[in-house]
């Protein structure tokens, strides 16, 4: 009899703390923005699809082992476009020469400031298959422009030249100094930022924001969204590492194989981290952050369950990164094994085998931790491990700070149809080089990107609707004006 009531006692604890969670997940739920978007200048959005078509035909793409003469030959002439496209950011804006990257100094009312850096890079992935148009032709139609760089990034630089290019013409001053930093080689992760981050510490210049690439106004940023537009400014971004891990025996002829060869220790490996990755997951403090801006906006079972973190954590942490590559990736480390190595004929047991894996080390277990998580899993199956590549994670923006305030009510203003929320973005950017000079690092694209889209920004037929690619240019020109 004690052990029922226990029982029934246990049930009705178990049936009140689920009623509490559809009580909460019900009352967090909110109607997405409906606001009107402001009106179009289309004779202004047809100038800027112009310009950027231009941007869009001169090819910057660059060649692993290519010299820096080349390179930097290639974009001066890609900056010899820009100036004709915009005389007077480039007649009346100082250019501080920099071996691999543009910079502009455009003086402000008071240069005692912390200053506006805005950047964009200028390199491009190279785009190979069928396209529906030539990728370097900067196609326009379907009220569209078409072409390698439309959103990865030239449409950001264009927004920004097109912004500066205007307010010159208006005689307007900014309040402090605003620096306009383009580099040619960010998709090779190559140091044309890092030289123009070297001039500013060099220089001893404050900054009150840095503003790059980052997450769009797009409607599928995360599982479980009802549909809608969502702008992303992303906070941090995760690590970088690539690991080789190398298994060595005698070798052999594929005649008389042994057990326990290189590849079979090495396919053992990889299967046991596909299976159980060696990493922790957490709710990290952006992560948090960004599930608070958009449970309001959750379909009913994903809100159930990020509106009561205090009851479902557990939960969280063991379904999502089984079930959603996305969500995995904001809550641990991830590995994907990328390359390989090994006979250089069929017939020959290879003496030495390896495979290459990129990691994505999150904040809470950072470059160091997650190497050496990978290091341990490889020694259980004989495998020797090299670091190729690491860097850790970047700061974390101050949201505290007035300077993010201002971006995220910007972002609102400015796009009034989309929920705004921070988040961490997965990949990189040239931005991370100025996360230690400045508080509040965005990385936020001012355009909207829609999910199908975006997958056309390494991928086919890359493009940018021209209406939002105007809507880019209203940011950066509100951003400008606004700051004071």
């Amino acid at each position: 009899m004690t052990a029922l009531i226990i029982i029934l006692c246990l049930l009705g604890v178990v049936v009140l703390l689920l009623l509490v969670a559809v009580v909460r997940a019900l009352a967090a739920k909110r109607p997405l923005p409906n606001a009107t978007p402001p009106p179009l200048d289309e004779a202004a959005a047809a100038g800027y699809a112009q310009r950027l078509s231009r941007m869009i035909q001169y090819e910057t793409v660059n060649t692993p082992g290519e010299g820096p003469e080349v390179l930097r030959a290639r974009f001066e002439g890609f900056i010899a476009v820009l100036a004709g496209c915009y005389p007077r950011v480039f007649n009346q804006l100082e250019r501080i020469e920099l071996p691999e990257a543009l910079l502009l100094r455009w003086r402000g009312k008071d240069s005692t400031r912390g200053a506006i850096l805005l950047m964009a890079h200028s390199d491009v992935v190279p785009a190979t298959g069928a396209w529906q148009y030539p990728p370097f032709s900067g196609t326009i139609a379907d009220n569209k422009v078409w072409g390698r760089g439309t959103i990865d990034i030239k449409n950001g630089l264009c927004a920004i030249l097109e912004s500066a290019e205007a307010l010159l013409g208006q005689g307007f001053v900014p309040a402090c100094d605003v620096y306009i930093e383009s580099s040619f080689n960010e998709e090779s992760m190559g140091p044309g930022a890092i030289g123009a981050r070297d001039w500013f510490v060099e220089n001893n210049i404050p900054l009150d924001i840095v503003s790059d690439e980052g997450g769009f106004v797009t409607d599928q940023p995360m599982p479980g969204l009802a549909p809608g537009w969502y702008a992303m400014l992303g906070l941090t971004e995760k690590g970088y590492v690539n690991l080789r891990f190398t298994a060595n025996s005698h070798g052999g002829h594929a005649s008389t194989p042994y057990k326990g060869n290189p590849m079979a220790r090495l396919a053992r490996f990889i299967c046991a981290v596909e299976k159980k990755p060696p990493f922790t997951s957490r709710i990290s403090s952006p992560v948090k952050e960004c599930f608070d801006a958009l449970v309001p906006y959750m379909r009913f079972p994903t809100r159930l369950l990020l509106a009561n973190r205090w009851l479902f954590t557990p939960y969280i942490l063991w379904h999502y990164p089984r079930t959603s590559p996305h969500m995995a990736a904001l809550l641990r480390t991830t590995c994907v094994f990328t390359m390989g190595t090994a006979s250089p004929a069929p017939n020959v047991i290879p003496a030495t085998a390896s495979v290459t894996a990129n990691l994505r080390p999150i904040m809470h277990q950072d470059a160091e931790a997650s190497i050496a998580a990978m290091r341990a899993m490889a020694a259980r199956y004989g495998l020797e491990t090299e670091v190729l590549y690491a860097r850790g994670v970047s700061p974390l923006s101050n949201i505290e700070a007035p300077a993010y305030a201002y971006l995220a009510q910007l972002a609102a203003a400015l796009f009034p149809e989309a929920v705004v929320a921070p988040y961490i973005m997965l990949g990189g950017t040239d931005s991370r080089h100025f996360s230690t000079l400045c508080p509040v690092t965005l990385r936020f694209g001012p355009f909207f990107v829609s999910h199908t889209q975006h997958a056309g920004m390494h991928g086919l037929n890359e493009y940018i609707d021209i209406p939002s690619l105007a809507r880019g240019v209203g940011f950066y020109a509100q951003l400008l004006t606004g700051w004071a």
